[in-house]
């Protein structure tokens, strides 16, 4: 059986479309729930161009820092969703 071979091509188009659908998602939306879920999605996509990059960057840099960067993208992403739902929540309890 032969080895996958695949370039930077392919890793940049999906984060672009994720990225896409991200950028859509937050403009388009009139829910803050729905932006609230948006708003990782271009996180992640900022992630996978980092690994991208890093891996089929010239061969001085560190393979590695494009993946401690997606981590530190998606712990990120993550902490915004929680103190985005909180703020939610928040703001109907007020309606109330």
């Amino acid at each position: 059986m032969g080895h996958l071979t695949m370039g930077p091509v392919p890793i940049l188009l999906v984060a672009a479309v994720l990225l896409a659908a991200g950028v859509f998602g937050a403009g388009y939306s009139r829910d803050a729930a729905a932006r609230l879920v948006a708003i990782p999605l271009a996180l992640a996509a900022a992630g996978l161009a980092a690994v991208g990059v890093s891996r089929f960057g010239p061969l001085g840099t560190d393979a590695v820092s494009g993946q401690v960067l997606a981590i530190v993208l998606a712990i990120t992403s993550v902490a915004l969703l929680a103190l985005g739902i909180g703020l939610i929540g928040r703001q109907r309890e007020e309606k109330r």
